[in-house]
């Protein structure tokens, strides 16, 4: 009787697929957008990290709330999203300038090459959405319902993923240098890592919601060196508003946003 001792290799694909099964998982457990919830819960999060410890514990000087997101892959498009519509629930003029703004996407979307017919259902979603803030602002747990919607959520991710790549597309010559080291175009970049649903993000694509969507952002890099204190990166659309505007917060450990306050 033979024993065939043969072990079965894995592909890295195949093992990539694995690693995001698990995480797929792991991410399903919580709701996509969170209800607030005090900074400290971070720090028991990371109470047996030092370097990560001491780095929350001195944002706790400027800000005391944390609004966690599903680690999905989307959580910046989505943390975004949650934070740019709340933050014209209280503020009139502030809806009616991000209203008008989200307006003008399509012409963005459509001289970035997409037709209506890949955008229109996204966008229709995320304006309903945004000019229903006035009827939030008195009952904001219908805004955080309605984020924690598969449907409606995703849709509105979907609107600025497209909205992100349509800028960079748009605007290839001023953001093609930034990946010669991937050896691959605008284009190639923005298929694979902006437009694809459930891809992570990195500076580039909020370079471009920033600036397409003409608002600040500001992100607190949690990370393992020395330093006591976070690194903060500020995305202005236009260097000269710096300081005249409050920007949205977000704060960042490895592979996930979420919404800082």
């Amino acid at each position: 009787m033979s024993t065939n001792n043969t072990e079965i290799e894995l592909t890295d694909e195949q093992i990539l697929q694995f690693e995001q099964q698990i995480k797929d998982e792991e991410a399903q457990k919580i709701p996509l957008v969170c209800q607030d919830e005090p900074l400290l819960k971070l720090e028991e999060e990371f109470k047996d990290n030092e370097p990560f410890l001491q780095k929350i514990k001195n944002l706790s000087r400027k800000h005391n709330r944390i609004r966690k997101c599903r680690g999905d892959g989307n959580c910046f498009f989505r943390a975004f999203a949650f934070a740019w519509f709340e933050s014209a629930l209280h503020d009139n003029d502030k809806f009616k300038t991000a209203l008008a703004r989200l307006k003008m996407t399509p012409k963005l979307l459509e001289k970035g090459g997409f037709q209506p017919l890949a955008f229109e259902d996204f966008y229709e979603i995320t304006v309903e959405q945004f000019e229903n803030i006035p009827k939030y602002a008195s009952d904001p747990d219908m805004f955080l319902v309605n984020f924690q919607s598969e449907e409606i959520s995703n849709a509105i991710v979907m609107h600025l993923r497209f909205v992100a790549s349509a800028y960079l597309r748009v605007h290839a010559d001023e953001y093609e240098p930034f990946l010669v080291a991937e050896m691959i175009s605008i284009d190639e970049f923005c298929a694979m890592h902006v437009e694809a649903f459930g891809r992570e993000s990195d500076h580039l694509q909020i370079i471009a919601l920033a600036k397409a969507l003409d608002t600040p952002v500001e992100v607190i890099y949690l990370d393992g060196s020395s330093d006591s204190e976070a690194a903060v990166h500020e995305f202005w659309p236009d260097e000269s508003q710096k300081g005249q505007r409050q920007p949205l917060q977000l704060i960042y450990r490895p592979g996930h946003y979420d919404i800082l306050y």
